[in-house]
């Protein structure tokens, strides 16, 4: 009788079977403001578009050059393999013919010229092995040509010594004389990966995690629709409005007056890093001006640019490669060879790949989990786990292709996945820590707390004098550090989530429409025409169509939680717009005493058609004309 008097009261307008479902549903995270279901990866609605893909090699030759640090120097050499040659020779040359000549080799080093232009030096330095390659440059391009022809091109990062680097690091070694030393942060980033995403498409990667000591936040909820929006809170605590009002990233100089999480750690002693594949569409880069300086210690975009400029670039439907490797092994391997050369010091470093997991495939992301795996297990045996804390994480599910239409999409792409690795060291002296992210596994959380994790982290090893100029996240107040056991009954509007965005309430679908869900159509629809009428002083009236209603295509209600207001319902609509019959999902709070209705957020549902503006924030809303 309970449960059917809590199904009567939670739910309006649903069926007996509807209300069976509910209460054999099993939930991440239960409380008198959040349900979160724990849906099952393998569900109906995915079975058909989901298969394993196996990871290909990008090339059926060996590399013939390497590059390899020297301690006694401080400098990288570059090393070749002269005896693979024949290799080359065989696929490049006619080998009836002799040649009149060696092989002979060059490098040229990658010179970054604006954030959106690189050069390359200008000379190519012809070398033979163990040349010392300058330490001006993180970047090489080697080539190598035999009677005339090239027939072999590679590329290289390196992490060369900087002395300013090497000051900072020895200066905070004396000012933490006696302190407990610093801990290092490495945030490993995959674009597009829900949690139950990680479950279905990368098991052996899932597996390493639990098996390992790894720490997942389940109730990881994401604030926005795509990466920046969603990156920009984790990285600045900030929002999308306030970043674009203090540090519009459209202008030249936008973003270097939000000071980034990576520069408070520079200017606390740490070394840091940051580097992102598939270049043309990079976080800050994406119709936006990047940042006008180098914005870290070690900038991996150049190299990148150079590499997608000079490297062959295969683009499959399971895999994208650039040269010998697949491109986001690049940033992988690069954060790898930055953390093993600053295993000593404390470093920052922010790595994010897009290239196998961008796009509406479910079944792309499962190239990689063999290497994502022994990924892990490298980052252990390297030593690097023993003294770093570790963010694994993705910004949000996958956000196109069929399974995102789905209810089980919908629920996705709100939840990506989250996992945290304290150090055995931090664990003995902060037991407390442990048991905080145990409790918060089942908690709901959200990129704001992630970033005040990370100010939480430069506190544990910050001289006394620093730890109150650290600060909060400024758009969410109410947003802690994840070391800290987070409220039972925290609603998303304390994790700085809205409506649109959470996932804490679960919806059923109904199909007899009432004059309320036409009404709340049309308001919709105005909503939308409104966001770009009014968006920037209207630069994008003459580019976006004027949108009317054609019809509503699905209609659902929330289910009310405990601590709700009995007069309030939580309403999602879909429905398609003329004149491009583009189709727009909204979240209607109504109120059923004063009859007033509000829209707390929109999303765009169907393909866009590309190229009619330039602005990422509100690609999803217009219907180019």
């Amino acid at each position: 009788m309970g449960t059917t008097k809590l199904c009567l009261n939670g739910i309006l307008l649903v069926s007996f079977l509807q209300c069976a479902a509910l209460i054999n549903k099993k939930y991440i995270l239960s409380s008198v403001t959040c349900k979160i279901e724990d849906a099952d990866p393998f569900d109906e609605a995915v079975k058909n578009n989901f298969e394993r893909i196996e990871y290909k090699r990008c090339s059926t030759l060996q590399p013939l050059t390497w590059v390899a640090y020297n301690e006694r120097s401080q400098y990288y050499q570059l090393h070749i393999n002269w005896t693979g040659f024949r290799q080359y020779l065989r696929m490049d040359l006619d080998l009836t013919a002799p040649l009149t000549s060696s092989p002979r080799c060059c490098y040229m080093a990658v010179e970054r010229l604006t954030e959106q232009n690189i050069g390359l030096g200008e000379n190519c330095e012809q070398f033979s092995s163990g040349v010392q390659l300058p330490n001006s440059t993180i970047g090489f391009i080697v080539q190598c040509y035999a009677q005339g022809k090239r027939i072999y091109t590679n590329g290289h990062a390196t992490v060369p010594e900087q002395q300013q680097v090497r000051e900072r690091l020895k200066q905070w070694v004396n000012r933490r004389k006696g302190k407990q030393s610093a801990l290092s942060v490495l945030l490993i980033g995959i674009d597009s990966v829900s949690r139950q995403q990680l479950m279905r498409a990368m098991p052996m990667t899932k597996q390493q995690l639990e098996s390992s000591g790894w720490f997942e936040l389940a109730g990881y909820n994401k604030v926005a629709a795509n990466t920046l929006p969603n990156l920009l809170p984790l990285t600045t605590g900030y929002n999308r409005s306030s970043v674009m009002s203090l540090c519009d990233p459209r202008e030249e100089l936008g973003l270097k007056r939000c000071k980034f999480i990576w520069k408070l750690y520079q200017e606390l002693g740490y070394v840091t890093a940051f580097g992102e594949d598939d270049t043309p569409i990079n976080t800050f880069n994406l119709n936006m001006r990047g940042f006008r300086s180098v914005p870290v210690d070690y900038y991996l975009r150049p190299y990148l640019m150079a590499a997608e400029q000079w490297l062959d670039v295969k683009i499959g439907d399971s895999q994208t490669c650039l040269g010998f490797h697949h491109a986001s092994e690049h940033v992988y391997e690069y954060a790898l060879e930055f953390t093993r050369r600053y295993l000593n010091d404390s470093f920052f470093g922010f790595f994010w790949t897009n290239t196998h997991s961008h796009g509406g495939s479910i079944s792309r992301t499962t190239v990689m989990d063999e290497y994502m795996r022994e990924y892990l297990n490298r980052l252990r045996n390297y030593g690097i786990l023993n003294r770093s804390i570790v963010f694994f994480l993705s910004d949000h599910g996958l956000r196109a292709g069929p399974t995102w239409q789905t209810p089980l999409g919908w629920l996705e792409d709100r939840l990506p996945f989250l996992y945290i690795w304290l150090p055995p060291h931090l664990q003995q002296s902060h037991p407390e820590f442990v048991q905080s992210l145990r409790v918060n596994r089942q908690r709901l959380t959200s990129p704001y707390d992630l970033y005040v994790t990370l100010k939480h982290i430069l506190r544990i090893g910050s001289p006394n004098h620093l730890k109150d100029l650290l600060g909060d996240a400024v758009d969410c107040l109410s947003c802690q550090s994840l070391l800290l056991p987070v409220p039972i009954n925290r609603t998303c509007a304390d994790a700085g989530i809205s409506d649109h965005w959470c996932a804490c309430r679960s919806y059923y679908r109904y199909s007899t429409l009432s004059d309320r869900d036409y009404i709340m159509a049309q308001l919709l629809v105005q909503h939308v025409n409104s966001l770009y009428n009014n968006y920037h002083n209207s630069k994008f009236v003459s580019r976006c169509e004027p949108l009317t209603l054609v019809n509503i295509t699905k209609t659902y209600l929330g289910r009310r939680h405990t601590a709700d207001n009995p007069t309030i319902s939580l309403h999602r609509i879909q429905v398609m717009m003329m004149p491009t019959f583009s189709t727009y999902e909204g979240t209607i709070w109504y109120n059923s005493s004063s009859q007033e209705m509000q829209v707390t957020g929109v999303s765009r549902i169907d393909k866009i058609k590309p190229n009619c503006h330039d602005e990422q924030f509100r690609i999803k809303i217009c219907s180019c004309r």
